[in-house]
């Protein structure tokens, strides 16, 4: 039987295993066309069960729904070519009918059978890391790397894109310097890691350390870039340094320059931070004119899917600000369909806690500021539920405050923002506590005379 680089066997062709050895490296490189490259080789072998349900779980997790004929055709590939399948392949297409099904969770527990007897098996141990970071599980983010850590060394080609990966799970763990050495180590041995990258970059955006986190990832752009596939997510934390140093100027003309274009090619993740970017940039104050209409436009073409509450959110994030007026109504149709035929993990978190915050979003749109306090203030220790990572989260956070502000809940505001500054000392908070404050001042003034 054919075995992979890191010494599992595989029931397939030695083509087959090459053309699986290449997915699973562009994988972990953000590079390629790892889907393709599996579909084809196993199309073209009978026996090659793992490539249909490897690209099965990588179309779902890149926020492909089960209908999708890319999905179905996968899944029913796998499942013929079965036959001969070893008990590793026959738990991979377990997990993913699981994540069909949306049932994450299940998906992560037959992943992690599989690392239990297979701890090198490098597709279960990132299907894990990304599962988990779609349900906001940081102590997993870390602990599925840790343990099988042991088991990996430098030899082996795959070695510093683990070390990535168990470096942002120790950053989303607030292990910062553990996470930064970790981090740094996987970039000496492949600078082009975008994904250790982006570790750091979320290191120094925990720490606001935004002009050395400008300086980091601009002078290695030429490098973590080549991971084409990370590389608009890379240039979204450039881009979160900016903001919060409030140079709007700066940050709409790599907009339109880099994350623009990205629209048309409907990958979630830019689609994702291109109405976060734009949504903060005006918490920050900032004016992004037009742009809202092309990603809200886009956006909304998933707007039945509910895959993950972290992306109806930011679909929330886009109707809101739609130049089409129907768009909010439509999400909120949606979500009612949803509420009352869905099913799964995502189906629990969003009847819980994801409904509701995607109402204080259109409650701030329509400029219903208490409404979306009301909503918020309760949920946002929880929030992590929703999935993505606290830098992505902070923007629930963001907008409390300035909901706050705007209701006149000046009080609250001044105490959120206490909190802010505690844990980010910059000079953005510090000027907007000095005007919450400042208010409070003449407001408690103007009683007085009142009096």
């Amino acid at each position: 039987m054919a075995t992979d680089v890191y010494g599992l066997s595989v029931t397939a062709s030695s083509d087959s295993v090459d053309a699986l050895n290449t997915a699973v490296n562009d994988y972990y490189a953000w590079k390629g066309d790892p889907v393709a490259l599996l579909m084809d080789a196993a199309k073209a072998d009978p026996k090659f069960s793992l490539g249909y349900s490897a690209s099965a779980s990588l179309l779902l997790l890149s926020g492909f729904t089960r209908e999708n004929p890319m999905v179905v055709e996968a899944l029913e590939g796998a499942q013929r070519a079965i036959g001969e399948a070893n008990l590793r392949e026959l738990q991979h297409l377990e997990a993913a009918k699981a994540w069909a099904d949306g049932e994450m969770i299940r998906a992560t527990t037959t992943w992690e059978d599989i690392l239990l007897d297979n701890p090198r098996d490098a597709l279960a141990l990132r299907f894990c890391h990304d599962t988990y970071f779609y349900l906001g599980a940081s102590q997993t983010i870390r602990d599925s790397v840790a343990r099988v850590l042991p088991y990996w060394s430098e030899n082996d080609p795959g070695y510093g894109y683990v070390l990535g990966q168990y470096a942002f799970g120790l950053e989303e763990c607030g292990e910062l310097r553990q996470a930064e050495t970790a981090a740094y180590r996987a970039i000496e041995i492949n600078e082009e890691d975008g994904w250790a990258v982006h570790a750091i970059a979320h290191v120094l955006e925990t720490e606001s350390r935004q002009e050395e986190g400008i300086s980091f990832l601009r002078n290695s752009q030429p490098a973590w870039s080549k991971a084409h596939a990370l590389a608009a997510h890379n240039g979204w934390h450039l881009a979160l340094y900016l903001i919060e140093q409030r140079r709007f100027a700066e940050v709409l003309a790599s907009y339109d320059r880099f994350v623009q274009p990205t629209i048309a090619g409907d990958a979630i993740l830019d689609l994702v931070d291109a109405a976060s970017l734009l949504w903060r940039i005006e918490l920050a104050g900032g004016n992004v004119g037009e742009r809202w209409r092309d990603i809200s436009r886009q956006w909304m073409t998933h707007v039945d899917e509910h895959v993950l509450v972290f992306n109806d959110l930011h679909i929330a994030f886009c109707a809101a600000r739609s130049p089409d007026a129907d768009d909010a109504m439509r999400l909120r149709a949606s979500l009612d369909r949803y509420d009352r035929e869905g099913m799964g993990d995502n189906h629990r978190i969003t009847r819980s806690i994801g409904r509701d915050i995607i109402e204080a979003v259109l409650a701030f749109a329509d400029g219903s500021y208490h409404r979306c306090v009301d909503l918020l203030l309760p949920l946002r220790y929880d929030a992590t539920r929703i999935g993505g990572s606290h830098a992505q989260r902070d923007i629930i956070n963001q907008t409390l405050i300035v909901a706050a502000e705007r209701a006149g809940r000046l009080t609250l505001a001044r105490a959120l923002l206490n909190e802010r500054l505690a844990q980010r000392p910059t000079e953005a908070t510090r000027q907007q506590l000095t005007q919450v404050v400042s208010a409070l001042t003449v407001g408690h003034s103007s009683s007085a005379l009142r009096m």
